[in-house]
């Protein structure tokens, strides 16, 4: 089964690979971005996976910054909204340095999956 990789870029931007549809079972992963990640990224995972618990990726320690669950067997079939908060881009001044909140979400599907 294909993992739906969420790649998370330094501006927050969230990008899918392949793309936001999933089925019941198929991995999800949340990667920060090789080359144009954030040092760290807190995921708040969409209700739809096994694991719903919030959890950090942070480039600075020693466990890799990457996160997978699989989609709940008991997923309803509809879209389940997500939340991932990264540090203020540099270039954009925040007042108190808060994160960056960026929302996402997952499309769960009966679709077969796009070859």
């Amino acid at each position: 089964m294909t993992v739906v990789t969420v790649t998370i870029m330094k501006s927050g931007n969230l990008v899918y690979e392949p793309n936001n549809k999933v089925r019941r079972g198929q991995p999800v992963r949340f990667v920060l971005d090789q080359i144009n990640g954030p040092l760290w990224a807190k995921v708040n995972p969409p209700a739809c996976l096994v694991a719903t618990n919030p959890v950090t990726l942070d480039r600075t320690s020693a466990a890799p910054p990457i996160y997978e669950d699989p989609v709940s067997e008991s997923a309803a079939f509809m879209t389940y909204g997500f939340t991932v908060e990264v540090p203020p881009v540099p270039e954009k001044p925040h007042l108190g340095g808060e994160a960056e909140t960026k929302n996402g979400n997952l499309d769960v599907t009966t679709d077969p999956p796009e070859l």
